[in-house]
């Protein structure tokens, strides 16, 4: 049974909470004991496709940790409880919290989801996961026109050259920053990485565990790795899967990922080839290869329409890729949305794959609570202290760079380089992270993963000081999920404790759709 902390023991704790929690003007720490005193009140949850064992509440924190008083907010949260509950109502290991990444996805809508996965976790932990402030129903970040068009030209005729192209991508950056603030207001300062970790430690409190068993997927490994960083005496289990970079700005970032996606990419191209007549692509890779440049250059041409009459573009392709090589199970999908639209002029299934990852309906519409895009935006600007001091030149300077590296997703993917433009410099604290001193870290990361290169595994690992990493030697994006020997090493390591040997890996599984 986890122990459970007392109001005494909370309020000792806040002498540690000081360290990573600025100090107050006459030099003592903020007063956090209500904050770390409550307990959470458990209820329906108001959540599109909850599983009925699930339970929600809300946790209240401050807005501004150093200022405690300036106002508060209030997270949302979710809970199964573990199967295994004994007498007293608390699970054999107490609670076992997940991130699912983004950063922006929503954990409630998360959590219901991953229940199968974690089937083997089900008797020793409540599994519980939570919106982190700005996200979905937790104070969310808004902002407005500019943020909805993700990345698209703002203006009804594009501009006449790259030059101008550039400005205008410099200014809708601003503009959406502008938007952002105005919409969002007092709360958008105190979005990030730092404060949503000091939140999951006021959760941890208030789940009543004296240590944080955490499972953090993508961008849940940035914060996992942050809390390890600001509180490592308060640390228990944590595994850390498709690892993210805490290093990297957003040009180094967003070319690591568009290198990795073309190389997903590419084996996507063989795989298919490699099956022959089975593949409705070709039964080459050049002949394959072929194909999709045939279909890209002829979308460019001439974009296909949608059911609702919208143009699916060469830029709707690549989305579609780059959405499936986020899991093996989708690419005889893209293949044959692929060969479909060559056939018949129909983007259905690739127009499909789109909306499902976007979280959009048949119109294009997502839900209101929805708010994605806008809090990655806001959450990686803050966790970014690096900002261009001329954008559109510094955007001159890397498009070579990136189509070289990726002729498929690099011209796009640059962009990523100045989001932040207008945005002010974020915390330099994630990239100073060296040896937290918290316990051992489980880390998985995927050999073919095009969201989170592998070699950030590796990295992450190192500055961690004690991180184990599993490689994963498939493709797709985290390897939990994908494959049954990755899963059985972290659910041990989550049950018992038993880490990996150093650089033990798994073999690549054949994905039963496939």
């Amino acid at each position: 049974m986890a122990a459970r902390t007392t109001a005494g023991a909370a309020a000792a704790a806040l002498a540690l909470l000081a360290l990573a929690v600025p100090a107050r003007a006459d030099g003592g720490p903020p007063d956090l004991t209500r904050f770390y005193g409550q307990r959470l009140s458990w209820g329906g949850c108001d959540v599109k496709d909850a599983p009925p064992e699930m339970r929600c509440a809300r946790l209240t924190v401050p807005i501004d940790y150093a200022r405690p008083a300036d106002g508060t907010i209030e997270l949302a949260v979710a809970r199964v409880r573990a199967t295994g509950t004994g007498a007293e109502g608390a699970a054999p290991k107490g609670s076992l919290v997940f991130n699912f990444g983004g950063p922006g996805a929503s954990g409630l809508t998360g959590l219901g989801g991953f229940l199968a996965d974690t089937a083997a976790l089900a008797r020793a932990y409540d599994r519980v996961s939570f919106d982190p402030r700005g996200v979905g129903r937790s104070a969310p970040v808004r902002c407005g026109p500019e943020a909805e068009r993700d990345g698209g030209d703002s203006s009804d005729d594009p501009p006449a050259d790259a030059a101008e192209a550039r400005k205008e991508l410099v200014a809708q950056a601003r503009r959406t920053a502008e938007e952002c603030r105005a919409a969002t207001g007092k709360v958008l300062p105190y979005v990030g990485t730092i404060n949503a970790s000091r939140d999951l430690d006021v959760l941890r409190q208030a789940l009543g565990d004296r240590k944080l068993n955490y499972f953090g997927i993508s961008y849940g490994t940035r914060l996992g790795a942050v809390y390890a960083a600001q509180f490592p005496g308060r640390a228990g289990r944590l595994v850390l899967d498709a690892v993210d970079s805490l290093t990297a700005d957003a040009a180094q970032s967003a070319l690591a990922q568009a290198t990795a996606f073309q190389k997903g990419l590419d084996a996507f191209l063989a795989d298919c080839a490699a099956q022959g007549a089975t593949c409705p692509l070709g039964a080459t890779v050049a002949a394959v290869t072929g194909a999709l440049d045939d279909t890209v250059a002829r979308l460019d041409r001439t974009p296909a329409k949608t059911a609702s009459g919208a143009d699916f573009t060469a830029a709707d392709l690549r989305t579609s890729i780059t959405d499936s090589l986020y899991a093996e199970q989708l690419w005889p999908l893209l293949a044959q949305g692929i060969a479909d639209l060559r056939a018949t002029g129909d983007p259905a299934a690739l127009d499909r794959i789109n909306k499902e990852f976007a979280g959009e309906d048949e119109n294009g519409e997502r839900a209101a609570d929805d708010n994605s895009r806008e809090a990655l935006l806001a959450v990686n600007c803050a966790d970014d202290p690096t900002r261009a001091k001329d954008p559109a030149a510094e955007l001159a300077s890397l498009e070579d760079r990136f189509t070289k590296a990726s002729p498929m997703f690099g011209p796009d993917q640059v962009a990523a380089a100045v989001s932040c433009t207008g945005w002010p410099a974020g915390t330099d604290y994630i990239r100073r992270i060296n040896r937290t001193g918290a316990p051992p870290v489980l880390l998985v990361g995927t050999r073919g993963d095009p969201a989170t290169p592998y070699q950030w595994a590796g990295e992450t690992a190192r500055r961690l000081g004690r991180g184990v990493v599993l490689t994963y030697e498939g493709e797709g994006h985290g390897g939990y999920a994908a494959s049954q020997c990755v899963r059985a090493a972290a659910d041990a390591f989550l049950l018992a404790g038993t880490l990996p040997a150093e650089g033990a890996s798994c073999a690549r599984e054949t994905p039963p759709e496939h």
